[in-house]
């Protein structure tokens, strides 16, 4: 991929700072994103015995799991949008060229969209969370995504069935991103 970024093609090359913000965004859109996922995950079910002995005993629950997660526990916390055009929401004036900061989180936990909003629930099976985005601005790496937690989860719940989460767990003091600095746990 970053070969194809460097060389550019018949409409030109980016340019230095263009390549930069690129490597950036796809560190973080492609290796952060999932990597929080597996860890949020992991919290998740040590924190819900239910929800992972429910998973342990019908494995094909790992697709509904890792939506529930994601929901839950969105790796990206925050989407931002630029108005085009003069609008009006929930009673309130936005001009066109306002900086909009969406909080995909709180969206994810709105009990006009899910039942028991705060609770987790291994097969959810309405769930049309936000973590990916939607329309014009989901997330194209979306499928990889939950493929990569869905192989993750199952394959460390299919060797380590009894993991705990340790003391010392520290989450992320960042803003946009949610996931932990550190998740130590004890493989059972």
């Amino acid at each position: 991929m970053l070969t194809r970024l460097i060389a550019g093609d018949e409409s030109g090359q980016l340019t230095e700072a263009e390549l930069y913000q690129n490597c950036i965004f796809i560190l973080n859109a492609g290796h952060e994103t999932t990597t929080n996922l597996i860890g949020n995950g992991l919290a998740l079910l040590d924190t819900h015995r239910e929800a992972r002995a429910d998973l342990l005993a019908d494995p094909a629950l790992i697709g509904p799991v890792v939506e529930e997660v994601l929901r839950m526990e969105s790796s990206n916390q925050f989407g931002n949008r630029l108005t085009v055009e003069d609008l009006s929401l929930y009673g309130h004036d936005i001009a066109a060229g306002t900086d909009l900061h969406l909080c995909i989180g709180a969206a994810n936990r709105d009990p006009e969209a899910f039942v028991a909003p705060n609770s987790f629930q291994a097969d959810r099976r309405r769930n049309k969370h936000l973590a990916f985005g939607s329309g014009a601005h989901t997330c194209v790496g979306l499928t990889l995504a939950r493929m990569e937690g869905q192989v993750a989860l199952a394959r460390l719940l299919s060797r380590f069935p009894d993991y705990q989460i340790a003391d010392g767990a520290e989450r992320s003091n960042r803003i946009r991103f949610r996931g932990y600095t550190c998740l130590p746990a004890r493989l059972n």
